[in-house]
């Protein structure tokens, strides 16, 4: 059943004094998705708020009760601009909307590298070096030593978590080349090996989906992402907001009833 007005408003006050879980954010958001008129209100209490607690209003010295830091009002607002963006791109045509919701290139810092401790074992000590060699080559441009240390840890050292995390970071340089066909199969194969890192598992199917769509592929693309946006980690929020544009899309979402169409 649709929440009424006043029942919204009320979430939108709890939202901007930070009382809302990560369950009733996420809700909260299903409803701006549905009703982006909210979004003016939401913009108001924010900004009233600042006024109130930039100028001190209502109180001739510093309130010491319901008080919340100054980067909390930033972070709504930012927010605020990023709901107003995912929904204006929902009126836009979908290759050029679609773009707005994935990684254009993948970032350095989500590559797999050694576990830095050193190994007794002289094969695992030889495997975290070799990661180790790849980022280096990787972050320095030089993508064909990077893709060719990290085979070489899938031919000699195809052990775990060695060879998940070699396919995962083969994935990414392929991906950032734009080699899409390729980067989904990595993902696949890092997928196919993972049995104990959980970031591993979740990074590659976030960004296997981003290749996806990419490709195109929407409907894979819609599956791959999902299983991201299942294990509720650190790629929950990206996955959520893209899993609306594709039902959006793909014309499956009832955003009524969006969290048991995922399964969650």
């Amino acid at each position: 059943m649709e929440e009424n007005k006043k029942d919204i408003q009320k979430k939108i006050d709890s939202y901007v004094k930070g009382l809302l879980s990560e369950e009733e954010i996420t809700e909260l958001w299903v409803q701006f998705a549905k009703n982006p008129d909210l979004l003016d209100e939401l913009e108001m209490e924010v900004g009233v708020q600042k006024i109130i607690e930039e100028e001190g209003l209502f109180s001739s010295k510093p309130a010491n009760v319901n008080t919340l830091p100054w980067w909390t009002w930033h972070a709504a607002a930012a927010a605020v601009l990023l709901l107003v963006v995912g929904i204006q791109l929902f009126q836009v045509e979908p290759k050029t909307e679609m773009e707005q919701f994935i990684a254009q290139s993948i970032a350095p810092d989500q590559m797999e590298t050694g576990n830095g401790v050193r190994s007794k074992d002289m094969a695992v000590a030889k495997a975290d070096s070799l990661l180790n060699l790849g980022f280096s080559a990787f972050v320095s441009g030089n993508i064909q030593q990077a893709l060719s240390l990290y085979e070489e840890v899938i031919d000699n050292y195809d052990i775990e978590p060695y060879g998940s995390k070699a396919f995962a970071n083969k994935g990414i340089v392929q991906y950032n080349e734009g080699d899409y066909e390729a980067s989904v199969k990595s993902f696949d194969a890092a997928l196919n090996r993972v049995t104990e890192s959980r970031m591993i598992e979740e990074k590659a199917h976030w960004y296997k989906g981003n290749a996806l769509v990419n490709l195109e592929k929407f409907e894979e693309a819609r599956i791959a992402v999902q299983e991201a946006y299942a294990l509720d980690g650190v790629f929950r929020k990206p996955a959520f907001l893209l899993l609306q544009k594709l039902n959006y899309d793909l014309g499956y979402v009832d955003y009524e009833d969006f969290e048991s169409q995922q399964g969650n």
